[in-house]
Order: structure tokens, then sequence, then C-alpha cells
């Protein structure tokens, strides 16, 4: 299995069109993880740490330095969680399985591995962040 991109996952459609290049998937800094009964949803929010988009739209807010995505997570079959923090900058590697897709996050102060049968992408919004 070679690099996977953000861009690889259903809903990014907006992302090919804010960023001129594919995103990798590479270090995230963890928001917030919402799991939901209902379809045995998780979601995930993060920033991209070290990217930005380079070609935004007119309405974005100019100066931003922050590029917050996310990940719904549906038809989830097993996930483990430890730690918390108020920073929790991880690296992140989604891979596709057979029949299901496979999301591990691990950080110094955040482990996140869960199985789901399907992931749509969220986002990008910015914001700026002092």
């Amino acid at each position: 299995m070679g690099k996977m991109y953000w861009n690889d996952l259903d809903g990014s459609y907006l992302l090919s069109k804010v960023f001129s290049k594919p995103v990798g998937i590479s270090d995230i800094d963890l928001f917030d993880i919402r799991m939901d009964r209902e379809g045995s949803t998780v979601i995930i929010s993060f920033d991209l740490i070290d990217k930005l988009p380079d070609n935004p739209p007119i309405k974005w807010v100019k100066g931003y330095n922050r590029c917050r995505c996310g990940i719904n997570c549906g038809g989830v079959s097993m996930i483990k969680l430890d730690g918390i923090s108020t920073n929790m900058q991880a690296s992140i590697k989604i891979e596709k399985k057979d029949g299901y897709s496979e999301v591990l996050i691990n950080g110094p102060e955040v482990f996140l591995h869960l199985k789901c049968t399907h992931i749509q992408f969220m986002g990008p919004s910015v914001y700026i962040s002092n």
C-alpha cells in the first residue's frame, strides 16, 4: 500500500479545490472525538499540521494559520481509545482492508484505533489561532 492522501477519501471535493496538490495523510492535532450509537458513528475533528490551503476561495478569512478537517467513520465495529490531553498532536494512518478500513491515531498523549465500514472526509475550514 503506497502513501495515502486525504483526497482519496469520499467527501474530499472541497479539499481538492483549495489545495493545489494532494494532501498526504500524516500528522494531525486532534481536536475532538464524538461517538454516536446511531449508525455506530465516530466523528474525529482535527487540524492538519504544517498544511494550509494554497488556493483558498475569496470569502475565506485572510491570514488564517490553522486548517480544520475531520473524518466521519460509519459502521464502526471496534474502537479503542486511551489518553486525553489539551494538546493531542499525533500521527494518523488509514488503511483500507478487505471490506473495512482501519484508523490508527498515535501520539504521546492519545491512542485511538478503530475499524469501520465507511469513512467520509469533512472540511476543510480555516481559522486564525493565536
